[in-house]
């Protein structure tokens, strides 16, 4: 009877073998199927650096068509369109041929426009630091003292700059907005 025994138990071990051995068959099948797929199709992404900002909901608002006595009313947002941290460093307003610095994260002098929504961290001395997919508002008002000469339905651009807080790459981006009334 003893013999009978040790036959099962063998056959137990065997059993129970097999069901590891082709559980780790299947395991080790799909590693090789992500690998062989990471280096043909490029399935991992992330492992490369992209950085990027976009603007979007950008205005330049004239009350009554009055910028001498009014000023003017800017607002933008700006998005991180990449998949890397990037800190915005300046927005500048370029008009009559000439930029003029509405925001900079290392001025210490006072911005013309500062953030009033989204998500973002100041870096001191450097800028906002927004995440991937995040968008930051700012907005403020532009005077004479700033810009000299706006005027209703004249083409302005806008350009944000930021650096990606990864690799160090400066990137921008420029749109032209139609002052209104």
């Amino acid at each position: 009877m003893a013999n009978t025994t040790k036959k099962v138990n063998k056959k137990m071990v065997k059993g129970l073998s097999n069901i590891v051995g082709s559980l780790l068959l299947i395991v080790l099948t799909i590693v090789a199927a992500l690998l062989i797929g990471h280096f043909v199709f490029g399935l991992f992404s992330s492992n490369s650096h992209n950085a990027g900002i976009s603007l979007s909901d950008e205005s330049i608002i004239i009350p009554g068509g009055e910028y001498q006595t009014q000023g003017a009313s800017i607002s933008v947002t700006i998005t991180d369109s990449g998949n890397d941290p990037v800190v915005l460093t300046t927005v500048n307003l370029i008009a009559n041929g000439k930029a003029y610095n509405l925001y900079s994260g290392s001025s210490s002098t006072t911005n013309a426009i500062s953030p009033i929504s989204g998500n973002y961290q100041t870096v001191q001395g450097k800028g906002l630091l927004i995440e991937p997919g995040q968008s930051v508002t700012l907005s403020g008002t532009i005077t004479t003292s700033l810009v000299p000469s706006l005027q209703t339905g004249q083409t302005v651009v806008i350009l944000a700059s930021a650096v990606d807080n990864v690799t160090a790459q400066t990137v921008s981006q420029q749109v032209s907005v139609v002052v209104q009334d």
